[in-house]
């Protein structure tokens, strides 16, 4: 007979209901990541309310519009391959795999260098970012610093070293604040941005080639030019259908704000960039955390154990949920009066757009684990049509908001909702394009 006194409390039940089952060892590791980022927004969150009194909406355009170009550029670079590091059994396949990675990254790397150096801005006005011609060398700079450290947090991932990924987060983020603070306070705006993002994104590529140097020496016997080549060939659907698709992801994630500094001004673009950017504290927090802990977990189980990962999936979207429900809450009701208290009277219309994502957000944070389902069981290709579907109808939003000379509020509203439909879609797709073995 089971007393009262024996029963769990409700801090037990709520710790098994997230920990416990399929996706425990997920959420474990995710915890282990939100520790990390966690403290690593904390420091990005108070140094918002500075940055803003710092630059202006239209150093903050150009900050989106920098960051847009480099993460489209650095995610090419590798031609995807790196995406395939945690999938090889043996440690000889991923050094192959990230040895391929490497000569293409600076390759690739060095080209664009030559091509903005060259003609970097009439290639920028081309794509109407004639406003980061400046700015060319760090574009290249921006670029081979991300790339080099998404090989290495992908090898760290292969590694399910979260603790080593949750503390270079939080080394990383510090840093990039402390000199985009540093450079606003002397007066170097929009510099002072642009290197704090590059800070921000790649300052933790020495603690990480610290942590892994030893395995990479141990495995470099392992390194041969013909083990290169059947590695490249045993996982050509990255570079075939991951590259364009990767292009698509990246452009679709980006568009809005590439969007907007054509319909809008750059002090409206500037806005949007920063209702984007308190939106990625929540959703970086426990949206990429869980994304990343699931792969490295799935990773480890298998193609062959596909109803473990179903599952999993299946445990992990209803917890994003419940997670994801309270900061969609309230950004949906308080954002248009936090936001000029948080960050100046001048970004009343950033709480705007942030109350109109709203929704988006909840559905993103769903949708933060899905790419990984078609790594797992080689559906490039369908990612490929996925991600094709987003462009389509972010292109016909904002052609729609062109043609109808809609406000801007209301194109982020039309934004919000149909991104909003497209992820619920593409979480039920990945949960059903599991094998059912």
């Amino acid at each position: 007979m089971t007393h009262e006194s024996d029963r769990p409390g409700w801090c037990q039940r709520l710790s098994l209901r997230l920990f416990g089952g399929a996706s425990g060892g997920v959420f474990r590791g995710m915890t282990t990541l939100a520790l990390g980022t966690g403290g690593a927004q904390l420091i990005g969150i108070a140094a918002i309310p500075i940055l803003t009194r710092l630059y202006s909406p239209e150093d903050f355009g150009v900050l989106a519009v920098f960051t847009a170009l480099v993460a489209l550029l650095a995610s090419l670079v590798t031609l995807r391959y790196v995406l395939a590091l945690p999938l090889p059994r043996h440690d000889g396949v991923a050094i192959n795999l990230l040895a391929l990675s490497l000569g293409l990254m600076l390759t690739l790397s060095m080209l664009i260098s030559f091509a903005l150096w060259g003609w970097g801005a009439p290639l920028l006005a081309l794509l109407s970012m004639e406003v980061l011609a400046p700015w060319w060398w760090l574009i290249a700079l921006g670029v081979l610093g991300t790339a080099t450290s998404e090989m290495l947090i992908m090898w760290a991932t292969r590694r399910r070293a979260y603790k080593v990924i949750a503390q270079t987060t939080v080394t990383k983020i510090a840093a990039g604040a402390v000199v985009k603070i540093a450079l606003g306070l002397a007066g170097f705006a929009p510099l002072g941005l642009l290197l704090g993002q590059i800070v921000a994104q790649a300052g933790e590529i020495g603690r990480l080639l610290r942590e892994f140097v030893a395995e990479f020496r141990a495995n470099w016997q392992h390194l041969r030019t013909s083990r290169i080549q059947k590695a490249a060939w045993r996982h050509r659907g990255f570079p075939i259908w991951r590259v364009p698709s990767q292009f698509l992801m990246i452009s679709s994630v980006h568009a809005p704000m590439l969007f907007m500094a054509g319909l809008y001004d750059a002090q409206t673009t500037g806005q949007l960039g920063i209702a984007i950017m308190a939106l990625a504290v929540p959703v970086s927090l426990l949206g990429g955390t869980t994304a990343t802990a699931f792969f490295a977990e799935a990773a480890a189980l298998g193609a062959r154990r596909a109803p473990e990962i179903r599952t999993m999936l299946r445990s992990i979207l209803f917890r994003l949920g419940l997670l994801s429900l309270p900061p969609a809450l309230i950004l949906l009701f308080f954002g248009p009066g936090l936001f000029p208290l948080l960050f100046g009277a001048s970004w009343d219309m950033a709480g705007l757009f942030a109350q109109a994502l709203a929704p988006y957000l909840f559905f993103q944070f769903l949708q933060t684990p899905v790419a990984h389902v078609f790594y797992l069981f080689d559906g490039q290709r369908q990612l490929l049509w996925l991600n094709m579907q987003r462009v389509v109808l972010l292109v016909g939003i904002f052609g729609a908001s062109y043609q109808l000379a809609w406000t801007a509020e209301q194109t982020v509203w039309a934004y919000a909702m149909g991104l909003s439909g497209h992820y619920a879609l593409s979480s039920w797709y990945a949960y059903r394009f599991i094998p059912r073995i």
